[in-house]
């Protein structure tokens, strides 16, 4: 069902619903007249059985009807309700497929710039240019921890010095991948 039709389903219901209960109210009211009637001795036992009998009959059926639509009336708010989660988190999800996309697509871009960097100061040949040439088996040595200079850095040096360290163990890092791949 659209949106309108479940709308106008619950609005139906639940007018019918106070319809049956408006009834039962007036059910009950006839039945403890009827009581207080019998009480008075106003109406013989025998009328008094078939109108409790009937009036009762009708309560019944009423009330049932009541709370069938009280029910469907209830039913509708909640498929409601569950079609707003489940679109809220159709957008959800949508957002973080692009958010994971967007990652990857960066990830990929910062792997080709590392490679690049590597290539060009020699630390990995270009495959597609020399293709007999293959990696050699030793592992990667770091070269010795640079211990600084005792004069003073300014702190942009010390930032480009903390990079340009984290760069070089970056590409060291991708360097070892590929070479434990090509090994494979």
């Amino acid at each position: 069902m659209e949106k309108e039709g479940l709308e106008r389903a619950v609005v139906s219901a639940e007018k019918q619903s106070s319809y049956f209960r408006l009834e039962q109210v007036a059910l009950r009211s006839a039945l403890d007249e009827l009581n207080r009637m019998r009480d008075a001795n106003e109406v013989d036992e025998a009328l008094y059985e078939e109108l409790r009998e009937k009036y009762s009959q009708r309560l019944s059926e009423i009330s049932e009807k009541e709370e069938q639509y009280r029910k469907v009336a209830q039913s509708i708010r909640r498929l409601t309700k569950y079609d707003k989660e489940i679109a809220i988190l159709k957008d959800y999800q949508q957002e973080l497929s692009q958010k994971i996309a967007k990652a990857e697509s960066k990830l990929e871009e910062e792997r080709s710039k590392i490679w690049e960097i590597a290539e060009r100061f020699g630390l990995i040949g270009t495959p597609e240019l020399k293709p007999a040439q293959t990696l050699s088996q030793e592992p990667v040595r770091a070269e010795p921890e640079r211990r600084p200079t005792p004069t003073q850095v300014s702190p942009e040096a010390a930032e480009v010095e903390s990079e340009v360290e984290r760069l070089r163990k970056e590409i060291l890092s991708e360097l070892e991948k590929a070479r434990a791949q090509s090994r494979k």
